[in-house]
């Protein structure tokens, strides 16, 4: 049974749809879906599946009655199509939300709210490294000075609750909070836009501390780089297996204290040229 709740992307939704009717009727054609719908061109849903045409509003209420949704699967449908088709980051932020607002509305568990927040928000890791290195007792107040740009005492709670709503701290028999070995799952597109949103928040935390910090407490360096796709692709495995190694030396110091966040920061500064025509 193919469930719209459990897709971001509306074109592979349509695709999966279109396959699972098939597979029960072999009658069944992207035709039938468009008269349906009450669209005439016969290529109209082939073309929208394979990206090659955009679905306009009236016509996403049209396929989505075809496709016999209800109220809040309607109004999923619709954000999604949105979210897919909108090109500006902050648009795309918001369409998403709202597609978390409507699922959890339809009781779907995909799309989990608290663990979108946990990873769009950046101090929550933060929160949780530092009760792994100094545990918790409830002094919400001194918790948010140990964060740096330090969080309002609000914030703090609410990292709290969110962490241990989540299982990612557990309160012991005296109160105090540790961390636990527990891990977040969840779809993948899920996660990309919520870690859009955590990166950026970084990279503004690295801009901060070039003035926040002397150079003895930080380390930026960078390099430009002429490169191959291939030469792309062998440098990305390099820093996997860099950060491997990077995560075994942290996990084996005894005495950590403070946080630190290490960014990697590896994209195109240039475009490649188009092949100049042969007269």
């Amino acid at each position: 049974m193919i469930n719209v709740f459990d897709y971001t992307d509306f074109r592979r939704y349509l695709a999966d749809y279109y396959e699972d009717k098939k597979q029960d009727n072999y009658r069944f054609s992207y035709q039938f879906v468009a008269n349906k719908a009450g669209i005439k061109n016969k290529g109209f849903i082939y073309n929208i599946i394979h990206g090659k045409k955009i679905l306009s509003k009236s016509n996403i209420f049209k396929i989505s009655h075809a496709l016999g949704h209800n109220r809040h699967e309607a109004d999923y449908f619709e954000n999604c199509v949105a979210f897919c088709q909108a090109n500006d980051s902050l648009q795309r932020k918001h369409l998403f939300e709202k597609m978390i607002g409507v699922k959890s509305q339809g009781k779907a568990q995909l799309l989990r709210r608290d663990q979108y927040e946990f990873v769009s928000k950046w101090y929550h890791v933060m929160v949780r490294s530092i009760i792994g290195m100094h545990g918790f007792n409830g002094d919400y107040k001194e918790l948010s000075k140990m964060v740096n740009p330090p969080i309002t005492v609000r914030q703090a709670k609410q990292s709290v609750q969110l962490l241990a709503k989540l299982g990612l701290i557990l309160k012991g028999k005296n109160n105090r909070y540790t961390i636990s070995e527990a891990s977040l799952t969840t779809g993948k597109d899920v996660m990309s836009i919520a870690f859009q949103n955590f990166h950026l928040a970084c990279t503004d935390l690295a801009r901060r501390a070039f003035t926040e910090f002397p150079l003895t407490k930080r380390n930026m360096t960078g390099l430009t780089l002429g490169i191959s796709e291939k030469c792309y692709a062998h440098i990305c495995e390099e820093i996997q297996q860099f950060q491997s190694r990077i995560m075994e030396i942290a996990n084996a110091d005894e005495a950590s204290n403070r946080v630190y966040q290490l960014n990697f920061h590896f994209f195109p500064a240039s475009n490649i040229p188009a092949e100049r025509e042969i007269a």
